[in-house]
């Protein structure tokens, strides 16, 4: 249905105010929907660190230039799939609505104040509450066909993660 078609309908019915008010739902919606997605536990499914590229979901490695010396060894790549499915693939990164972002890591727990900033994709962490802007950790995101990608800039390299809910 055309929506002035459905905006003249709510008019003879004098619904002018319902009409606006979904139109603003709508509208709004719209624009702070993503926060609301970002919401939930998310769990990596593939890790990119520089030295190589890891995804579960369809059991690949790719190797950069650091790990060529491993490249035909299927023992060390063994070994390294384990080790990068326990470090990686065993985290989670929870986004809850009273805006505190939970890393559980392999071997620790983090937890930060975030806001979301569309305009620049960016997920904004911070420690203090935002009582002080300048320990900012700033990790820029996407969020699309339910994968929200990261890139955590903690290290040298960014560390990439796609992760799934």
């Amino acid at each position: 249905m055309d929506i002035w078609v459905l905006y003249t309908i709510l008019k003879h019915m004098n619904l002018n105010k319902v009409f606006y008010l979904i139109i603003t739902f709508l509208l709004s919606s719209n624009a702070f929907g993503q926060s609301e997605k970002i919401l939930g536990s998310w769990k990596p499914f593939a890790v990119d660190n520089g030295e190589f590229y890891m995804n579960i979901k369809n059991d690949s490695i790719s190797l950069y230039k650091e790990f060529d010396y491993v490249r035909n060894d299927s023992l060390k790549i063994k070994q390294m799939k384990d080790v990068v499915s326990q470090i990686y693939f065993s985290q989670k990164h929870i986004f809850k609505e009273n805006g505190k972002y939970i890393q559980d890591l392999f071997m620790a727990n983090f937890e930060f104040d975030y806001k979301v900033d569309q305009s620049r994709n960016l997920i904004l962490t911070f420690e203090n509450q935002f009582k002080n802007n300048k320990n900012a950790l700033e990790i820029p995101y996407k969020l699309e066909n339910n994968i929200l990608y990261l890139e955590i800039p903690l290290t040298e390299t960014v560390i990439k993660l796609w992760l799934k809910k």
